[in-house]
């Protein structure tokens, strides 16, 4: 992998040159010129780093070394190093007498600044073989093969710990992401997906649904305080061994989905509370939904001035209790019962009745998640 590229070698060029006021130029592992303070040399050979690579020492040029070789001006070339291996060259153009005190520094400048590079590489390429396996975990994918529990141990993920899933829509990943990343513990995992990102958080053994909420809640104050965003977070429920993490993902984004179409006002919504809602659109999924009755379509194309829906759905959230519904619609008694015997004509279904009631439930909610 090339570390001492374009973009780096000129960085140490720019901040170099800043600082002792010299030109500088950096040379790759051949002699070309990758990096200088003056552009017109770039992707020129450099001869002077030619001898350094060939000799695997420092060479300095004097002026009269400099009207003999091609490419060069006086200066000391120094050579590069990493892990025992000459990546490049660091010329300082001037008057070796001049400018040898500052070649050693500059040379340890560049290595320091090359290690910090690669050490961000790899870093940055963990992270991506993190992301990478959280992917197959959360897809049920390579479960049980030996080279994916290798590389999950080699990267210091620890499958054995509990985890629940959470799924978080934003109108920015990168800030959302980046809030996140640096608030996560370090077992916890981590996923970009377009505008949703996946977290696959370690939970206590005890009070799982507390430690969740509370959670959720910081995140969602933080982001919006801190970043001004506003994200819709699912949650899921914990699952024993490794595809739990699957169920326990399927259970989030399912929640996330439901809640968004049924709750759009609210922002966290927790598995518990939308368990039947993801029922049916994980029956949905499987094509079997199909034979639900269309009793809520059947009653909003007869109910003209919407009380009819209006009042089965204050049932609906006052779980059957006609009193509460009544005081909720601010109607009489006797005129919700009216209504409800409209829904009855209508359906054949009296919301009074708890069976009937939950035929009349579930296609609200079939109708709502389509």
């Amino acid at each position: 992998m090339e570390f001492l590229n374009k973009q780096l070698a000129q960085e140490i060029v720019d901040r170099t040159m800043g600082i002792i006021g010299k030109n500088i130029n950096i040379m790759d592992n051949r002699g070309v010129i990758i990096g200088s303070g003056d552009e017109k040399r770039i992707d020129d050979i450099h001869e002077g780093a030619v001898i350094v690579i060939e000799q695997g020492t420092g060479f300095e040029i004097t002026d009269e070394e400099a009207k003999r070789l091609h490419g060069v001006r006086p200066g000391i070339n120094l050579p590069i190093s990493f892990e025992g291996k000459i990546l490049g060259v660091i010329g300082i153009t001037g008057s070796p007498g001049e400018i040898r005190s500052y070649g050693e520094l500059v040379r340890m400048a560049a290595e320091l600044s090359l290690q910090q590079a690669v050490l961000m590489n790899e870093v940055q390429w963990d992270e991506r073989l993190k992301e990478e396996l959280v992917s197959q975990i959360i897809h049920n994918e390579g479960k049980h093969d030996p080279l994916f529990l290798e590389r999950a141990m080699r990267l210091g993920i620890d499958l054995q710990l509990e985890r629940v899933a959470i799924v978080i829509m934003t109108p920015d990943s990168k800030k959302t992401y980046a809030y996140l990343k640096s608030r996560l513990k370090k077992d916890d995992l981590l996923l970009m997906q377009n505008d949703r990102i996946v977290v696959l958080k370690v939970v206590p053994r005890d009070d799982i649904d507390h430690f969740l909420r509370k959670t959720t809640e910081t995140w969602l104050n933080g982001l919006r305080v801190n970043e001004q965003i506003q994200v819709k977070i699912g949650v899921g429920q914990f699952h024993e061994g490794l595809p739990g993490f699957t169920k326990s993902y399927r259970q989030a984004v399912l929640t996330l989905n439901s809640g968004l179409k049924l709750s759009p006002q609210n922002d966290v919504y927790m598995y518990e509370e939308y368990y039947l809602p993801v029922f049916l659109l994980s029956a949905s999924d499987k094509g079997l939904t199909g034979n639900l009755q269309p009793f809520y379509k059947t009653l909003m194309e007869k109910d003209v001035k919407g009380e009819l829906t209006e009042s089965l759905r204050a049932l609906i959230d006052t779980n059957g209790d006609m009193n509460k519904a009544a005081q909720r619609l601010f109607v009489h008694r006797n005129t919700l019962r009216y209504r409800f015997d409209k829904i009855t004509e209508i359906t054949g279904k009296d919301p009074r009745k708890t069976t009937d009631l939950l035929h009349l439930y579930l296609s609200f909610l079939n109708h709502e998640l389509e």
